[in-house]
């Protein structure tokens, strides 16, 4: 018997540098684990590294730092970290060093976020100082960031497995018939949700149907002022990825009202269009013109104009033919530009070097 040993080059690894999540729920960290998952399933070699502040222990291939301000220190002041990226240049010279900015900084509207917003503006300038390469999660980050940079756009996923097939039986055990519709959004506790656009939404849909039903998912949800009491809300609190991804599939319309507007960041609006929803959303400062453009996936309102919010609700709540087409382009949307395997592959595009 003749052993022909395998010659081909191991790929370099791969290394997601994020924080020690502890069990908390972190969709950046949920980004780093199926991000992780799908450049292995495309044949990188790729691990998750914890960054501790106890410096980074690695001696080859390449390290991509998943930075926000806030994961790596309190009101998003870490200056640990840009020390213990330059320490790693200068121990590990050899290291491949990318930054994915999933967000920058604070914008600045008040004297506390002036505060924030300068030390995290210089932050993140010296995280920037000497990498290789930098990565965004939407191209409206770019014109925020060193001209040096020049950054490749990676959008994020879904971080809720696909769990379409669940929607009939998640349906009846909320006690839903063909005469409710449901609608869903996401409420955690942030100021970018438009929470009186979701409630203009929910009670005009109301007024014009025997039975709604929000689906209020999210930790640390909000209080819905004004919400119209003949509405049953379904407010969850804390589920694993498969109770929410479930939940999710159950909804007939999906509200995504922010403030700064749906853009490639947002995982809530990758898992809607993973689950075949039709989308009523904002568009605003962050959204991206090509996002902007898919007008038959999502249906598009002004931020800061909840009537039209509602009006375009209305418009989905009425017509069940529509809702389907919508879905269905809302899918075709994310298989086209969204699943992991493409975004993936988007990643390894930005890692090899340039001509």
């Amino acid at each position: 018997m003749v052993f022909v040993r395998d010659v081909r080059p191991r790929p370099a690894p791969i290394y997601l540098l994020y924080r020690d999540t502890e069990g908390r729920i972190d969709g950046i960290g949920d980004y780093c684990e199926r991000l992780g998952s799908a450049l292995r399933a495309a044949g990188a070699d790729a691990h998750a590294v914890t960054w501790r502040s106890r410096g980074i222990d690695v001696s080859e291939g390449t390290v991509i730092l998943q930075y926000n301000p806030f994961a790596f220190g309190r009101w998003g002041f870490a200056p640990r970290l840009p020390f213990e990226m330059a320490s790693l240049r200068r121990r590990r010279p050899y290291v491949r060093q990318v930054v994915m900015v999933h967000e920058p900084f604070v914008a600045i509207d008040s004297v506390r976020s002036l505060v924030m917003g300068i030390w995290q503006r210089f932050q993140l300038r010296a995280v920037l100082s000497s990498v290789d390469g930098v990565m965004v999660s939407t191209s409206s980050w770019a014109g925020l960031l060193p001209a040096h940079c020049h950054p490749i756009a990676a959008p994020v996923g879904s971080n809720l497995p696909d769990r379409r097939e669940r929607r009939d039986v998640t349906r009846r055990a909320l006690g839903v018939d063909s005469e409710t519709l449901v609608l869903a959004t996401f409420g955690t506790d942030h100021p970018s949700r438009l929470l009186d656009h979701v409630v203009a939404a929910a009670n005009a849909v109301a007024a014009r149907s025997e039975q709604v039903i929000l689906l209020y998912l999210g930790v640390g949800t909000s209080t819905l002022d004004g919400l119209d009491p003949a509405i049953s809300v379904h407010r969850p609190g804390r589920q694993s990825v498969d109770e929410l991804a479930e939940a999710l599939s159950a909804a007939d319309i999906y509200l995504a009202a922010l403030s700064d507007g749906l853009s490639t960041r947002r995982t809530t609006l990758m898992a809607a269009l993973q689950h075949a929803l039709p989308i009523v959303g904002t568009y605003g400062p962050l959204t991206e013109p090509d996002l902007r453009a898919e007008n038959d996936a999502i249906r598009w309102t002004p931020t800061g104009d909840p009537k039209r919010f509602a009006d375009a609700s209305l418009d989905l709540a009425g017509d069940a033919a529509l809702r389907q087409r919508r879905g269905a382009a809302a899918r075709a949307l994310y298989e086209r530009r969204f699943s992991w395997e493409l975004i993936a592959q988007s990643v390894l595009a930005a890692l090899r070097p340039q001509a």
